[in-house]
């Protein structure tokens, strides 16, 4: 079965139907769930996020999502919200999805996911939102402006995760491959992420983009 979290008309037909963000994300990234130093992939869109900061920032996001995973983890409560938590930073916050957004994980597979709020700050001209998902290790994030809407986002890397591990299960293994082949991911965000806009999803519409996207990979095998 495909990815589940998908919102948007059922009725949405084709690239006619497709509906845009107003504005396009902050960035992207893929790294490892057990280092703040291991990026596998990353690409932001602004300006700021290409700066002389850029590996800074990196590191700074990826350490704050290690400690979200890690209590996470070590309180055994993965999927629920949770009524309090002591932070590093007092103004940070977090909420974890209580939707089933977990069937996208295959049963006994590692799995967590939550939204960070990262402060105005040397790094950062304005606030982030920091919408992640971790399966297996590894970490899929997406870095939104205060106002973007973070349940796109969820439904984007749902999407994502699924068609990178659906493009990449005959290789040596997603990490590898997404290293690799880098030119490959980006043509699944060109359907996935256009520009760095998120898209309201219907099914219909994401069988389309998954039918161009399929094509345009086929011809770079």
């Amino acid at each position: 079965k495909g990815p589940q979290a998908l919102c948007g008309p059922s009725s949405a037909k084709g690239a006619g139907a497709l509906s845009r963000a107003a504005a396009m994300v902050y960035g992207l990234m893929v790294h490892s769930v057990d280092s703040s130093q291991t990026l596998h992939f990353s690409i932001f869109y602004t300006p700021e996020g290409n700066d002389g900061n850029k590996k800074t920032r990196q590191q700074t996001i990826m350490r704050r999502i290690l400690e979200e995973h890690l209590f996470q983890t070590h309180s055994g409560d993965q999927h629920s919200c949770v009524k309090s938590k002591a932070t590093p930073l007092e103004d940070d916050w977090l909420f974890r999805f209580t939707t089933d957004s977990k069937s996208m994980a295959q049963p006994g597979t590692d799995y967590t996911e939550g939204i960070l709020r990262l402060q105005a700050s040397s790094l950062f001209e304005y606030p982030k939102l920091v919408v992640w998902k971790q399966v297996d290790k590894v970490v899929h994030t997406v870095v939104c402006e205060p106002l973007d809407n973070p349940m796109l986002a969820s439904n984007f890397l749902t999407l994502f995760i699924h068609e990178l591990n659906d493009h990449f299960k005959k290789g040596s293994g997603i990490v590898d491959e997404i290293a690799l082949r880098p030119d490959e991911v980006l043509a699944i965000l060109n359907f996935l992420l256009p520009g760095g806009q998120l898209l309201f999803t219907s099914f219909h519409l994401y069988r389309h983009l998954k039918g161009q996207t399929d094509q345009v990979l086929a011809q770079k095998a």
